[in-house]
């Protein structure tokens, strides 16, 4: 039985209302740490000049979105990541966003509680009580629409949009609060689709691009944890550890001796503060909910650090 097939079988639980359309590129996928509610303070630090342009922690894309409102056409983007399942998904909107969105929108009306673990767990089989053994790679199983749509579902209705997985690279974040969600497209991955065909879009680790002087670069890796309890950084089955970010402070070395201007965000930890010592930083607050407390979730602090090394 195919993924599609399996969606189908589940009843019809809701019909979404008509939404208004939308014909403006924005993320499409809620990503932790995305930039979207910071861009209008990174714009000011942002280089007025520069050729190229690299995101290779790619995520929501917050970024790319904004820098093409401005630039249009007018420069080259080279936009990837780690994680070889969201690569496929920006590859698929490029594609074949119709066959997506109409995969979702059956997805959308199928929505329940049962339909989400369902979908989650297509690709384990249950060994005990809330204890999963990986079945198969859905990279391999499924096409390229139905990973697209199946990943793009779960990211939309899980709690708080927090894409983690464990070490078999098995998706286990638990369903979002609310069951009443619409999660129907709007036009926005048309829009979407057509902004990215102007991108070249990889899989591949950062230390793979290659930009020159003159170029610019945006880095918006896993963050580094604020305490020693705040550990998130399961993006892959890999993690992003201390020693990660210290080689990837070595590689922007190496971009600013070759003259590439750059943008890190990371957490504001004494750790990253002092890493980057030798560089101009900027702080900012912004409110994360990850925290398991509840009470931890509103933080007012400047809880944000840009790095930033402009010519």
């Amino acid at each position: 039985m195919t993924f599609t097939n399996f969606v189908t079988e589940f009843p019809i639980v809701k019909n979404p209302k008509t939404k208004s359309q939308v014909n403006v590129a924005s993320p499409f996928i809620q990503w932790v740490g995305g930039k979207r509610s910071l861009l209008d303070k990174y714009d000011p630090l942002i280089p007025v000049e520069f050729n190229n342009y690299y995101e290779p922690f790619l995520g929501g894309g917050a970024m790319f979105y904004h820098l093409y409102s401005k630039y249009g056409n007018t420069k080259k983007y080279y936009l990837s990541d780690f994680n070889s399942e969201l690569i496929t998904v920006y590859n698929s909107i490029v594609s074949s966003h119709e066959e997506v969105v109409e995969l979702l929108s059956q997805m959308n009306t199928r929505h329940s509680k049962e339909f989400y673990y369902s979908v989650r767990n297509y690709d384990r089989e249950e060994i005990s009580p809330k204890r999963y053994r990986k079945k198969f790679n859905v990279q391999e199983e499924l096409n390229h629409v139905e990973l697209a749509a199946r990943f793009i579902y779960l990211n939309l209705t899980c709690f708080n949009a927090l894409y983690r997985v464990n070490s078999e690279n098995l998706f286990n974040v638990p369903i979002g609060t609310s069951l009443k969600k619409d999660i129907s497209d709007n036009g926005l991955l048309k829009s979407c689709s057509e902004v990215l065909e102007s991108a070249d879009i990889k899989f591949q680790s950062y230390e793979m691009i290659n930009p020159v002087e003159g170029d610019f670069v945006f880095f918006d890796p896993p963050y580094a944890p604020l305490s020693s309890t705040s550990d998130f950084t399961s993006y892959t089955s890999e993690g992003f550890s201390l020693n990660d970010q210290m080689k990837l402070k070595e590689f922007c070395d190496t971009l600013k001796s070759k003259n590439v201007q750059f943008m890190l965000s990371n957490s504001n930890c004494e750790f990253i503060r002092e890493l980057y010592k030798d560089y101009e930083q900027h702080t900012f607050s912004l409110n994360r909910t990850l925290n398991s407390k509840k009470e931890l979730r509103k933080q007012t602090t400047d809880n944000e650090i840009l790095i930033v090394n402009k010519n």
